[in-house]
């Protein structure tokens, strides 16, 4: 379930702060620690304006930018079906560490609680990762592991 490049709807994910909520989950690495690298990803769009937004990689360290932009409806997944229902973001400063342990007692049920919705292809996964190691935001302990 938590391989690298798996996305996962959970239904719903319950935040170190803040009200549960559906989200979609991207594991970027996993450790031999039991630790997980990943995204969650949103949808609300924090680019300056004057920044052009095409999907892929934004990175502009005069204004202290650095996301991934999933453009909706492109087909980033292995199985060629996935795409995001909207306009999605990664932010370099928002990808975190999770316990692995702690996931797996949490999210228990598939289908009810979880959805292993598909991989990443190796081609968006690597842009995402090359795209996330060049933030200046990106916490030191979550890039060794990228």
């Amino acid at each position: 379930m938590y391989q690298a490049g798996n996305i996962i709807y959970f239904t719903p994910f319950h935040f170190k702060k803040g009200e549960p909520k559906n989200k979609y989950f991207l594991v970027l690495a996993t450790t031999e620690s039991s630790l997980i690298v990943a995204s969650l990803p949103t949808s609300q769009d924090h680019i300056p304006s004057g920044i052009r937004k095409e999907h892929g990689c934004i990175n502009d360290t005069e204004k202290c930018v650095n996301c991934y932009f999933f453009e909706k409806h492109k087909i980033i997944s292995e199985c060629g079906t996935f795409g995001f229902p909207r306009d999605t973001y990664i932010y370099g400063e928002q990808v975190d560490v999770f316990s692995k342990e702690k996931m797996i007692k949490q999210y228990r049920i598939e289908k009810e609680d979880y959805i292993i919705v598909c991989k990443l292809s190796d081609t968006e996964f690597q842009s995402i990762k090359n795209c996330l190691k060049l933030s200046g935001n990106l916490k030191r302990k979550v890039k060794k592991y990228l």
